[in-house]
């Protein structure tokens, strides 16, 4: 590779970088703008960082996530850190002098300009004057993309072997072809996966609205009284402490902002967009590149089977529980391998969750799973917005599956099932003690029907019903 190229497209990037990254992390106002919870999760590492109390597999970060969740926002407010501190960031403040610098890098710039990761940085050591296997100061790469150099796996695992000998190094990397991120053999124990997920309702109103929940951490504590009380009435005791809060910050919400957010409110990329029609058409562009670029790019699947993938998603975005010999017939899939091996790659993909099915003996089943959207946002899309009455309910299926892998999935539970017979409730959550809640979800729902039923066989700690406005211990 020519040194002069790489040379004038670095002197090029650092022209422009700082005015791009402003782009990101003001309004037109030029207020900073929010940031996610996952900002949070990474100011805790780089003040560790600082501290040299890193361990070995926090040195690189991954961060798959589909696109439109704002992973190029994280990355950009991390390399402006410094306008993000405020007086209580101590530790960070005091040590923010030690950190060299900050670089981030769109890797798919280089790939446009047909440099590899490889090339570029062995020109940056030449240019910084250091090499990373004796690096005596702090830097902070952030790789935007970095699925587009084809051995980007490669060169981050000899970048970690490089810098065993100090903490100098920290690497946040980002890609929106969750694919291969995750499947990239070169990384195994070298890195950590953090998946960016779509917004939750809480966040949604900061990013949108600039409103914060009225009690700081209600969110964990929430949780906590759900997924972990003893008993129903030691629930209805513990969220009975704010209920005329939460109330009361509910009432002076503005109308209709459940709805918004059901909608389109699951991605930051589409938050800020009035125009409903437009924001969809976004929504679809980010599937249809998850279509185009993950998993065609697998050459898994014959040219036929990928032009039914979108018509799959229509499917179960348009059905409650459908069968997978019911969708093998409508797709007119051959073999139940290749529709298995579509959902397993959209599943991977970060498209669909699935949850799997509790049977007629009352243990885990092989039936077919109930398969829902990581956002209700990716559903809204798929069908215009237009729901039938009996799928509206599934909007909050998708909610409650996102509440389990980002906030509940090995923190306070271990599996998530539903009951596969008739009139059974939506979901059955097993906790790290092996103990179940059973949990329906639904509008305006007060009926207790679906959870006894299964509770009646499968005799969990509690039961709990999502949906009516009403606190009520039954």
């Amino acid at each position: 590779m020519d040194e002069e190229k790489i040379k004038i497209f670095y002197q090029n990037w650092l022209n422009v970088v700082s005015q791009q990254a402003d782009g990101y992390i003001y309004d037109e106002e030029r207020n900073l703008l929010p940031t996610r919870d996952i900002f949070s999760k990474f100011k805790i590492l780089i003040e560790k960082f600082l501290e040299n109390q890193l361990e070995e597999y926090e040195k690189i970060w991954i961060l798959p996530g589909i696109r439109g969740t704002g992973k190029t926002t994280l990355l950009m407010q991390l390399y402006k850190i410094e306008r993000f501190l405020k007086p209580d960031d101590q530790n960070i403040l005091k040590n923010i002098g030690k950190l060299e610098e900050i670089f981030y890098l769109d890797v798919s710039k280089l790939k446009l300009n047909n440099i590899s990761l490889n090339e570029f940085f062995n020109f940056y050591e030449k240019a910084k004057g250091f090499n990373f296997v004796s690096l005596d100061r702090k830097l902070l790469l952030l790789l935007d993309e970095v699925h587009y150099d084809e051995n980007w796996g490669l060169f981050l695992k000899v970048l970690f072997d490089s810098t065993k000998g100090h903490k100098n190094l920290f690497v946040i990397a980002t890609g929106s072809s969750a694919i291969s991120l995750r499947m990239n053999p070169d990384l195994y124990r070298r890195t950590t996966v953090m998946e960016v997920f779509p917004m939750k309702f809480s966040e949604f109103l900061i990013l949108k609205y600039n409103k914060k929940l009225p009690v700081a951490n209600l969110q964990d504590g929430i949780h906590e009284i759900i997924f972990n009380s003893s008993d129903a009435r030691e629930v209805y005791l513990g969220l009975n402490q704010y209920a005329m809060e939460i109330d009361k910050f509910f009432a002076n919400l503005q109308p209709n902002v459940e709805e918004g957010f059901f909608e389109n409110g699951g991605l930051p990329s589409t938050i800020k967009i009035t125009n409903k029609v437009k924001a969809t058409e976004m929504i679809k562009a980010a599937i249809n590149s998850i279509i185009a670029k993950d998993i065609i790019g697998m050459e898994k699947f014959k040219t036929q089977t990928i032009a039914k993938i979108y018509d799959l998603l229509y499917l179960l975005a348009n059905s409650d529980t459908i069968s997978y010999e019911k969708i093998k017939k409508s797709l007119k899939i051959e073999r139940f391998e290749t529709l298995d091996s579509l959902i397993e790659v959209l599943g991977m993909a970060g498209v669909l969750i699935k949850v799997k099915s509790y049977g007629m003996t009352y243990g885990p089943v092989r039936k077919t799973p109930k398969l829902l959207f990581i956002t209700s946002s990716l559903r809204s899309a798929i069908l215009d917005n237009q729901f039938w009455p009996g799928i509206e309910g599934k909007k909050l299926e998708d909610y409650f599956a996102l509440i389990y892998v980002e906030g509940l999935k090995n923190k306070l539970a271990v599996d998530l099932f539903y009951d596969i017979s008739e009139g059974g409730a939506d979901f059955i959550l097993t906790l790290k003690d092996k103990s179940k809640i059973i949990i329906e979800v639904g509008f305006n729902k007060e009926e207790i029907r679906q959870v006894m039923n299964t509770q009646n066989k499968v005799k969990g700690k509690y039961g709990l019903v999502f949906g009516s406005s009403k606190l009520e211990l039954v």
